[in-house]
C-alpha cells in the first residue's frame, strides 16, 4: 500500500495530486503536449519500426522479443478507442479481429439512453469481438451488478475486473479510478485513492497480454493526474504488453516503456530481460477535434 502523504489534494478544485513518487520514464512513439521541441522528431524518428498506430502502419507487438523476425506467428489486430463521448459515429472504425472501447462512450447527465444508442452502433461493427468497459461518465451502469450492465451491452462483451482469452490472447479489464471528490458529478467508478490499489489493482492477474483499463497510469500521459497505484503494479508485477486506457483527454497517443530505464520504479523487480510495455491514451475526444481510433498488430 501507499503512505498517505503520496496524495495530497488541491483544495479548490478537489481532484487528487500526486506528491512524491518517482516518474516514469518513456519514450513518446507519437505526439506528447509536452514535448514539442526539435528533439521529439528524432526520438519519433528513432522508434519508427513501432509503426505509428494507423489502419496502414498499425503499432506492432509481440508477445515475446524473441518472436520477432519469426514466420507463421498467430496475431489478432486490435482496434481502440475511448472517452467517445456519443461521438463515435463521427469517426472511422477500421476493421479487424477485436474492437475495444475503454470507457466514456456517453456522457453522464444522459447516460442511460445513450449507452442504448452506443450499443446499437458497436452491433453493425464487423469485428468478431467487442470489448467495453465503463468510465467515470457511465454513471447509469451500477458497479455492483455487471450482469445488467453485460445485458444492457449486449452486442459487446462488458468487462468489470475479467479476463478474457481470445485465441489464446488474454485481456484484462478494469473501469476503476481514484475518486476526485464532492464537486464532480461523473464519478461512476470511482474508489478512495488510498485503497484502489490494494482492492482493485492488485486483483490483476500476471498472466495477461493486455490490460484495459479508463484511467491512465500515474506520469504516463496522464498530465500527472493517474493514479500511482496502477503505475506500480503495471510495471512491477503485471507486466502486460500492452496497456490501453483513455480519460485524459489532451494526452492521446503512445509511449514505449523499458524497464532499463526505470530502475528507480521497478526497485527489486527490476529485470534488465523485461519486455517493453506499449502505453497507449485512446482518447478521441478533443472538443470540437475528434482523434483517430488506434491500431494494433499484436503478434504471439
Amino acid at each position: 500500500m501507499f503512505k498517505r502523504k503520496t496524495y495530497g489534494w488541491c483544495c479548490w478544485c478537489s481532484v487528487p495530486r500526486v506528491d512524491d513518487h518517482p516518474l516514469a520514464v518513456v519514450h513518446h512513439l507519437t505526439h506528447h503536449p509536452r514535448y514539442k521541441s526539435q528533439s521529439e522528431d528524432a526520438l519519433l524518428n528513432s522508434f519508427s519500426t513501432q509503426g505509428a498506430g494507423t489502419e496502414d502502419n498499425p503499432f506492432i507487438v509481440y508477445r515475446d522479443r524473441q518472436l520477432i523476425g519469426k514466420e507463421n506467428l498467430k496475431h489478432l489486430r486490435l482496434v481502440c478507442v475511448s472517452d467517445t463521448h456519443n461521438d463515435i459515429h463521427k469517426i472511422r472504425i477500421p476493421n479487424g479481429d477485436v474492437f475495444i472501447h475503454c470507457g466514456d462512450a456517453v456522457n453522464y447527465n444522459t447516460c442511460s439512453n445513450d449507452l442504448r444508442v452506443f450499443n446499437e452502433f458497436v452491433g453493425t461493427l464487423p469485428h468478431r469481438r467487442k470489448l467495453f468497459i465503463s468510465g467515470n461518465h457511465c454513471v447509469c451502469l451500477d458497479s455492483k451488478r455487471p450482469d445488467r450492465s453485460q445485458k444492457l451491452l449486449n452486442n459487446m462483451i462488458y468487462l468489470q475486473d475479467q479476463v478474457i482469452d481470445i485465441e489464446g490472447v488474454r485481456i484484462y479489464g478494469s473501469p476503476w479510478k481514484p475518486k476526485r471528490g464532492c464537486f464532480y458529478r461523473a464519478e461512476a467508478f470511482s474508489y478512495d485513492s488510498q485503497d484502489i490499489r490494494g482492492d482493485k489493482w492488485s486483483n490483476i492477474p500476471t498472466d495477461i497480454d493486455i490490460l484495459l483499463t479508463h484511467v491512465p497510469p500515474y506520469s504516463i500521459r496522464d498530465n500527472y493526474s493517474g493514479c500511482p497505484g496502477l503505475l506500480d503494479e503495471v510495471v512491477t508485477r503485471v507486466r502486460p504488453r500492452i496497456h490501453l486506457f483513455g480519460h485524459m483527454h489532451k494526452f492521446y497517443g503512445a509511449s514505449l516503456y523499458k524497464s532499463e530505464n526505470n530502475q528507480k520504479i521497478e526497485g527489486d523487480k527490476f529485470k534488465s530481460e523485461s519486455n517493453d510495455i506499449l502505453f497507449v491514451n485512446l482518447a478521441i475526444h478533443q472538443g470540437r477535434k475528434l482523434n483517430e481510433a488506434v491500431v494494433i498488430d499484436y503478434y504471439y
